[in-house]
């Protein structure tokens, strides 16, 4: 038997529209065209059941360079780790921010 939150993960993978046409992320989500090759433009809508209320969260990345340099921030990050023979093991991109090591 699933438990209720793998059924709520379920439910709300159902809903979500991914546009993958050209057009569309032109007309629609308003990518710009030049970063039509490289972005990732994500809306969070949540609904009230009655409908009453309703809160979007929306966040843009145009381009592919702000991935890139966090993944070298993030290897110089491990780097230094590694170095001061850190006892943890196990980082995500909250430890980087966290110790200031985004250049």
């Amino acid at each position: 038997m699933k438990s209720a939150k793998t059924r709520l993960v379920s439910d709300l993978q159902s809903e979500i529209k991914k546009i993958r046409e050209k057009g569309a992320q032109l007309d629609q989500m308003h990518v710009p065209e030049n970063a039509l090759d490289g972005h990732a433009f994500h809306t969070y809508a949540l609904t009230s059941p009655d409908g009453s209320v309703s809160f979007e969260f929306q966040h843009n990345v145009c381009g592919r360079q702000i991935y890139a340099e966090g993944t070298v921030d993030a290897a110089l990050f491990l780097a230094k780790q590694v170095h001061d023979k850190t006892e943890q093991r196990i980082f995500n991109m909250i430890d980087v921010l966290k110790a200031g090591a985004m250049r």
